[in-house]
């Protein structure tokens, strides 16, 4: 399976800017569709020029942000659509150790 970073044709301008990026969802494609949607990215690692490890960059235009939506091609197979370089600003370092202790740590508590 394949996560990508996902925005709605409503979110995207007419050059092909995401016009707001904190609405991009990571999810799945499948068939031609939509497959499954997690949640909004995380501005802190994905807009941060302090953290290029997972920096938003080309998203699956997608016709909305739903299960089941239409992922329209092009030519060269998916429609994809840029952040504007004004999206992104120097946020400080990331925690990653920390982040992932504390997911962890919510990922038990939500298991019981």
């Amino acid at each position: 399976m394949h996560v990508y970073h996902l925005v709605a044709r409503a979110n995207v301008d007419a050059e092909g800017l995401i016009i707001d990026p904190q609405a991009v969802r990571h999810g799945t494609i499948e068939h031609g569709q939509v497959g499954a949607l997690a949640g909004p990215i995380d501005p802190l690692t994905h807009l941060n020029l302090d953290f290029a490890a997972h920096r938003l960059e080309g998203c699956v235009l997608v016709e909305e942000l739903a299960v089941g939506a239409q992922v329209p091609f092009s030519e060269g197979g998916f429609t994809i659509a840029y952040p504007q370089p004004s999206a992104f600003q120097f946020l400080g370092k990331v925690d990653q150790a920390g982040r992932r202790a504390a997911w962890l740590e919510r990922t038990d508590t939500q298991r019981g």
